[in-house]
């Protein structure tokens, strides 16, 4: 399978991130906790904006500056996700060398999965927790 760790390191923040929204009420995207941070919608504009750079970086090869459109909670859940589809349908077709998988691990890939725990904590701080697990156990992209 072509980049099948880049893979698995796709469907495991898609794994995490389902699990951090999958109960999201609408009105926690607008959620503040505090002066000067982000809200849950601004996280995952910020968290799609990334993916999609990424995503034109491994097809194209280039780097394009992006400022999507702000959307509501579920409709920037709905485009992150179709995003993540996206990458990962590039990511089955275009083989990448090693060096270059690396790059998008220490950069993007583990910008998202900080901002998926982000968002696990603002849930958290908003009253609802998201139910812990074994995650070295779960069963992703399966």
């Amino acid at each position: 399978m072509e980049n099948e760790l880049l893979r698995h390191l796709l469907a495991t923040i898609s794994y995490r991130f389902e699990k951090v929204v999958k109960h999201m009420e609408l009105d926690f995207g607008t959620f503040s906790a505090g002066s000067g941070t982000r809200t849950p919608q601004e996280i995952l504009n910020h968290m799609y904006q990334v993916l999609h750079v990424t995503g034109v970086f491994i097809q194209e090869g280039r780097f394009i500056k992006v400022t999507p459109a702000q959307l509501l909670l579920q409709g920037e859940i709905d485009r992150f996700n179709t995003e993540l589809t996206r990458v990962d349908e590039i990511l089955a077709t275009k083989s990448l060398e090693v060096p270059y998988a690396k790059r998008l691990i220490q950069g993007p890939l583990s910008d998202l999965l900080t901002h998926v725990g982000q968002l696990s904590m603002l849930s958290r701080l908003y009253g609802r927790p998201i139910a812990g697990e074994d995650f070295s156990s779960a069963k992703v992209g399966e």
